[in-house]
């Protein structure tokens, strides 16, 4: 299991594993601005866009944004592959299931450029 895991092959290893890291970075990323939040009592916009503008917290917000992209994509794939199919839901499947796949990659690409606009 290790070995295929280190050829970064597109294999059911690698995604369950990096599905698990995303969600972990996205959980770490939360739990920092929470704690942000908690911490300054008086929370308003100029403290919050100082903590934004912090390089750091601007390379994390986007590695965050590729993970929720990816976390995302693999989960719809995974719902299109097992309940969108002909025996569920008919003809339309075929149809239906590349044109939600294909929706999660448009969503999944916008949110990825919209937050390489944090760091411009």
């Amino acid at each position: 299991m290790v070995t295929k895991l280190y050829k970064l092959k597109k294999t059911g290893v690698f995604d369950y594993v990096f599905v698990r890291v995303a969600a972990v970075i996205q959980g770490v990323y939360f739990s920092v601005i929470s704690f942000y939040w908690l911490v300054n009592k008086e929370f308003n916009y100029e403290q919050f866009t100082y903590f934004f503008d912090i390089l750091l917290v601007e390379i994390f917000t986007v590695i965050v944004a590729i993970s929720i992209a990816y976390h995302s994509i693999q989960g719809i794939w995974n719902i299109a592959t097992d309940y969108l199919t002909e025996p569920q839901i008919g003809a339309s499947a075929k149809i239906l299931r590349p044109a939600v796949i294909g929706f999660s990659w448009f969503q999944a690409f916008g949110l990825v450029i919209c937050s390489f606009f944090i760091l411009g």
